[in-house]
């Protein structure tokens, strides 16, 4: 099976963004020192929530026609030009799973946290990779919508530039196709 990373910035209070969603909190973090490009290539599909799919399609869509899976109810949303999007409104880890398997590349699990945490609770995430930013915004959209317990073995812990630390933590004892973190 192929490697399926839940990938994400969260402040240092644990959370994806503010109440509304927005993300400028890490608009100061963009000169970092991490290689986000070199991250990028190893993505051949993503799977995420709608709001974060709105959020993408906003911000410009730069993902091709990598195939996406949006995680959702909605029928409204648009979709961009020469994009490969499947709206879902199904189990999470199984068409996290149904992905991972019709597609060459790493699986990012883009957010947000609800999408994060079904496809962790799921058993279908086998890396979780946060980047801490040194925020701490009070209150917001948490990074895990409920309990994990599940193990989480920390495999690298990388400081970057203005504080930031990267945290990477393998979720399972399975064997999957990994390319260097």
């Amino acid at each position: 099976m192929r490697d399926v990373v839940a990938s994400l910035a969260v402040t240092l209070d644990m959370f994806v963004s503010r109440p509304d969603g927005d993300v400028q909190y890490l608009d100061k973090y963009v000169d970092t020192g991490y290689d986000f490009e070199a991250f990028a290539a190893t993505i051949g599909g993503l799977v995420m929530g709608s709001a974060s799919y709105e959020q993408a399609v906003g911000w410009g869509w730069t993902w091709g026609d990598r195939p996406t899976v949006v995680m959702t109810s909605r029928s409204d949303l648009p979709v961009p030009d020469g994009a490969d999007i499947t709206f879902s409104s199904g189990s999470t880890a199984e068409e996290i799973r149904a992905l991972a398997e019709r597609i060459d590349g790493r699986v990012w699990v883009f957010g947000g946290g609800r999408v994060v945490t079904d496809g962790l609770l799921g058993g279908a995430v086998d890396t979780l990779d946060i980047a801490v930013m040194p925020e701490a915004i009070g209150e917001g959209i948490p990074l895990f919508s409920e309990s994990y317990d599940g193990t989480l073995e920390l495999l690298e812990a990388i400081p970057y530039d203005l504080g930031m630390v990267r945290l990477v933590y393998r979720t399972s004892d399975r064997q999957v196709d990994r390319p260097d973190l």
